[in-house]
């Protein structure tokens, strides 16, 4: 495990004056009694055990194995079955820290390392452990002191706290500063209550703590400025969407009845002008007059049906006189005749309850499906239902075409789909497109209907 994979969150030591520690924390403490034995280490593993990770005691006098027993008894819920369970180990010294008799440093961190890497895979979180060092003795010390300097190196990455114990009585002035040394914080008592020797942490942690809380408020703050210009987009795409609309049913109304009632009256002309060809009977070159005559008729009428289609496809007038369902037949009758596609359409509502702009956005989108069956689905049939599914209304557009695949579907230049996407939403509804290879694509467009926008079928 590398440093990288560890987390940043920090655990709770369950010690007032230490508080939250990362893992791979390697801390000391000092201690003259019992009690004050037991008042740290009491909270060090209670915290560890709710916090599921794996508690290893390692004892020593004056704390045998029954006394780190009852005492855990007293502090933790169902301890008995926690230490049945496995959940913490209590251990005499000498059957942890030695070999033949002799402190094996190096036997000891294999066997954390052993016990770690079950303990994460059994589940645990990690491990916390606690070694008291009242029996190094004076000939032993020198060689303890380097193992605790490679106990905070080994520690370091991994998931484990290790907190050791010094018995203030037993050790001299050097060896406390030894101790302290080797270790990135103690904890001793001053005036009755429990405080950490070096103040370099508590200080480092209030500004780690400050700068995750000022790093997650900014994440927030972004995260809520970010949706506040997505909402504004979106609401200023619907304002574009809606101004375009009433533009070009202006526009098609002024093709419509200025350009469309031109045309009228001037094929009505030219009739009235061939009539009064048709009766001259002398006038040389009669024929190729009448000929250009009734050419210009039929350029007349062929002017006439484009502005009529312009005018349509701008603003389809069914849409406003007839509604959403008349519309989408309509337009099916115009696919097939304009591509030669059938296109099957199936709807059995008299009238679907939405808004003019809610019919508006799904008429659109009906539009640019079938606008992709003609471009890229090779298709060969299409099949087009609107019903009623529980409170909403369902657009389905289907095809038999090659199938759109997943990619296309998510590519970002794929703006005839973006369009559909924000059709949708502005409608307050959702869409799906998905394809299947040889077997073609389908898009599915719901919108809920409101309870008193909701007609009868």
């Amino acid at each position: 495990m590398t440093p990288a994979n560890i987390p940043t969150k920090l655990r709770s030591s369950g010690i007032v004056s230490v508080g939250d520690v990362p893992w791979g924390t390697h801390f000391c403490h000092f201690y003259e009694t019992p009690k004050d034995l037991l008042d740290i280490l009491i909270p060090y593993f209670k915290a560890g055990l709710e916090n599921n990770e794996l508690c290893m005691w390692i004892v020593c006098d004056p704390i045998a194995e029954a006394d780190g027993h009852r005492a855990l008894r007293n502090a933790v819920p169902e301890f008995d079955r926690r230490l049945a369970a496995g959940d913490i180990e209590i251990v005499p010294h000498s059957q942890w820290c030695f070999r033949e008799g002799v402190f094996d440093g190096q036997r000891v961190i294999a066997g954390w390392k052993e016990k770690l890497g079950r303990a994460q895979a059994a589940g645990y979180a990690g491990m916390r452990v606690n070694g008291n060092t009242a029996w190094v003795t004076g000939g032993d010390w020198t060689d303890f002191a380097r193992c605790e300097c490679e106990f905070t190196r080994t520690i370091a990455p991994e998931r484990m706290l290790l907190l050791c114990a010094y018995p203030l009585p037993a050790r001299s002035a050097p060896d406390l500063f030894d101790a302290t040394r080797s270790h990135e914080f103690a904890i001793a008592k001053r005036h009755g209550s429990w405080q950490v020797v070096d103040p370099r942490l508590r200080d480092a942690k209030a500004e780690l703590r400050a700068y995750t809380e000022q790093l997650e408020n900014r994440v927030v703050e972004r995260t809520r400025e970010l949706g506040q210009a997505n909402e504004s987009l979106r609401a200023l795409s619907g304002r574009l969407q809606g101004a375009r609309e009433e533009e070009g049913a202006r526009i098609g109304r002024e093709i419509h009845d200025r350009i469309g009632s031109a045309l009228t009256s001037l094929r009505w002309d030219l009739e009235g002008l061939d009539k009064v060809l048709a009766e001259i009977q002398n006038l040389p070159q009669l024929a190729e007059l009448r000929r250009r005559m009734v050419a210009m008729i039929g350029l007349t009428d062929q002017t006439l049906d484009i502005a009529r289609r312009i005018a349509s496809e701008l603003r389809p007038s069914i849409l406003d006189d007839l509604g959403l369902v008349e519309a989408v037949e309509w337009q099916a009758k115009e696919f097939h005749t304009r591509t030669g596609i059938p296109c099957h359409y199936r709807c059995s509502l008299e009238d679907v309850g939405l808004s003019p702009g809610q019919s508006t956005n799904l008429f659109r989108i009906l539009e640019e499906a079938l606008t992709n069956v003609l471009r890229h689905a090779h298709a060969t049939t299409v099949d087009i239902v609107l019903e009623k599914q529980g409170g909403n209304l369902v657009l389905t557009i289907r095809d038999n075409g090659i199938g759109i695949t997943s990619a296309q579907t998510l590519n970002p230049g794929a703006l005839g789909l973006l369009g559909m996407r924000e059709r949708a939403l502005a409608a307050g509804g959702t869409i799906d497109v998905s394809g299947e290879g040889g077997k073609g694509t389908t898009v599915v467009v719901q919108v809920l209907l409101l309870p008193n926008m909701s007609k009868a079928e």
